[in-house]
């Protein structure tokens, strides 16, 4: 039977067609090994990391656990450095927070961030930098050899959230209940073992989600690179450098109350973006003295100046004139220009009383209404301290005083946009990670490092594995 030449060459497209789709097939059932991704990883790896049982029941103990194979868009990371973070205090030493003031109402899990009431083992730490060694299947992120940031805010790209330009608060950020979890590793008995917030970082490796990975190109040492990407100075650099939450114009008046790692970055940060006064506020003097020679003009003891502190940064913010016809400060009437045009709040809650100077407020209450009276006419407020109980603020001053607010994870940055930056200011010389590292130590010396955080007898503590 003749065959016509048109029929012959549908036949071989449909022939071409249907080897398309095999290859397309076998593609996928490989995990895109055609765009250099490893298979799943079939791996019985042991490793050690820091597990806790449950939230508050006791200390965590350094354990060795067996890896299970890294599968769907897990990706494993050999962790070179981690931020011991003063968030993560309660979970990793099994504490209370200290009492909030009277009449303040605590949250039952106040303080533990990514904790559960049952008896999960968790991995604890939720942040740090390392070298991807194996991912699953479905990662397109990050390859084998890659160094990373694990961001302690996650960002899909694709929740209603992401596609507004606001990772920060990415929708698979909450999702760090038991139900969400997988379990990573295995204890000696069989236990399954979870990583605390998807991450995890207190660990010779991370095991996360590539939602949570950043690929970051530098030569920057293991511990700078770990101080500049943790989550207190992704935060601070956040709030004062990308322009999410709002802008730090050059020439402004910056104030940051609170100057622990996180408010030392919005510091740096507030130099970075070319603010001519920065006033920095903390009531433990090395802190203070800290500041200073990271970029702060002029510091302030909070138990010192009590109530005039607001006062005292309205007077350091006056200009050249207060002439208000001439562009000057007026600082009287309702829309007084007195006041610092960008307020960073950093100063958060006690969890356990400091060995160093308090502040006059363990709850982080007063300091964060502070902030927001410090503030001038028109100016921002960005929020980013875990305080314990209810804030009340002056009505007027809040409905029509000009003030605008913001309240963001990581001080609104976008971690895939915006960690890669601040690795570029670490690299160019215009963040000074070193002056913040006070105190690093190996895997094994972890808990000894965290309660020199609890205590704030340290600024900055990295863990190295």
């Amino acid at each position: 039977m003749k065959t016509s030449k048109g029929s012959f060459s549908r036949r071989r497209l449909i022939k071409k067609g249907a080897a398309a789709a095999a290859a397309g097939a076998a593609l996928i059932s490989s995990g895109g090994a055609a765009f250099g991704q490893a298979p799943a990883v079939v791996t019985a790896r042991t490793f050690r990391a820091w597990i806790s049982r449950g939230a508050g029941r006791g200390r965590t103990t350094l354990q060795e656990i067996r890896l299970r194979p890294a599968t769907g868009r897990n990706v494993v990371v050999r962790t070179e450095a981690c931020n011991l973070c003063y968030s993560n205090v309660g979970a990793v030493l099994g504490i209370q927070a200290a009492p909030p003031a009277t009449g303040a109402a605590t949250p039952a899990n106040a303080g533990l961030t990514g904790a559960n009431t049952n008896d999960m083992a968790l991995i604890q730490g939720h942040g740090g930098v390392g070298v991807v060694e194996a991912v699953g299947p479905e990662v397109r992120r990050v390859q084998v050899g890659d160094r990373v940031c694990v961001s302690g805010t996650p960002q899909c790209g694709a929740c209603y959230h992401c596609l507004r330009g606001r990772a920060d608060v990415c929708q698979l950020l909450g999702r760090n209940l038991a139900g969400d979890l997988a379990p990573v590793a295995d204890l000696r008995d069989g236990t399954p073992v979870y990583s605390n917030s998807h991450i995890g970082g207190l660990a010779e490796l991370m095991i996360t989600p590539e939602e949570w990975v950043v690929p970051v190109v530098t030569k920057a040492n293991a511990v700078d690179l770990g101080m500049v990407l943790s989550c207190v100075s992704v935060a601070g650099l956040g709030a004062t450098t990308t322009g999410t939450l709002g802008v730090v114009a050059p020439g402004s008046v910056v104030a940051v109350v609170g100057c622990g790692p996180l408010g030392l970055s919005a510091v740096q940060g507030a130099r970075i973006a070319g603010a001519s006064t920065i006033i920095a506020i903390d009531p433990i003097r090395v802190r203070r003295e800290l500041a200073m020679k990271i970029g702060a003009t002029h510091v302030l003891d909070p138990n010192v100046e009590g109530d005039r502190i607001i006062e005292r940064v309205r007077s350091l913010s006056s200009g050249p004139t207060n002439r208000p016809w001439s562009g000057g400060r007026d600082s009287g009437g309702r829309r007084s220009g007195a006041g610092a045009d960008f307020v960073v709040e950093a100063a958060g809650a006690e969890f356990v009383r400091p060995k160093f100077e308090s502040g006059p407020d363990p709850s982080g209450i007063l300091p964060m209404q502070q902030a927001y009276q410090m503030c001038n006419a028109g100016g921002h407020v960005v929020t980013t301290g875990l305080v314990r109980g209810t804030i009340a603020l002056p009505a007027f001053l809040f409905a029509i005083g000009g003030i605008t607010h913001s309240g963001g994870q990581a001080g609104g940055a976008n971690p895939m946009r915006d960690i890669p930056r601040f690795v570029s200011m670490l690299d160019s010389g215009q963040y000074d990670a070193k002056s913040l590292v006070t105190r690093v130590v190996p895997l094994q010396d972890m808990l000894g490092a965290y309660e020199e955080v609890a205590y704030r007898t340290t600024v900055t503590a990295i863990m190295t594995a």
